[in-house]
């Protein structure tokens, strides 16, 4: 049987080096929404001319999707400051500059889709 444990409210992820994000669920219409806006992104990129081989291809669209599901799913954070060492308030381009640190997106990613993925290897059990 599945078992739909999936957050209904938002929720807090530690990450890497102090930094604390709140998310909203990601839920379909959450993914969906970054994932169109990621391939919006990658689409320019293509018809501005430039020319990716399939590996820059495949890291500037996982890139992209981290990026805009950071941008549809964070509502807090805690620990992030700018060179002053002043708290950094939320905002859409402080979150992209955010998950321009490895460690920070992969940890995001890992995070921030871990219910929806314990989901669905439940249901392939």
């Amino acid at each position: 049987m599945l078992t739909l444990d999936l957050p209904t409210e938002p929720y807090w992820l530690d990450l890497p080096r102090g930094v604390r994000v709140e998310i909203r669920p990601v839920t379909t219409a959450v993914m969906a929404a970054a994932q169109a806006a990621a391939a919006r992104k990658l689409a320019a990129i293509r018809a501005a001319g430039e020319d990716l081989d399939p590996d820059m291809s495949r890291g500037l669209a996982f890139a992209f999707l981290v990026k805009a599901l950071a941008r549809h799913a964070v509502t807090a954070w805690e620990g992030v400051g700018d060179a002053a060492g002043q708290k950094l308030p939320l905002s859409p381009e402080a979150v992209e500059r955010l998950m321009d640190l490895d460690d920070i997106a992969a940890a995001f990613w890992d995070r921030a889709t871990a219910p929806a993925a314990a989901v669905t290897a439940e249901g392939n059990a």
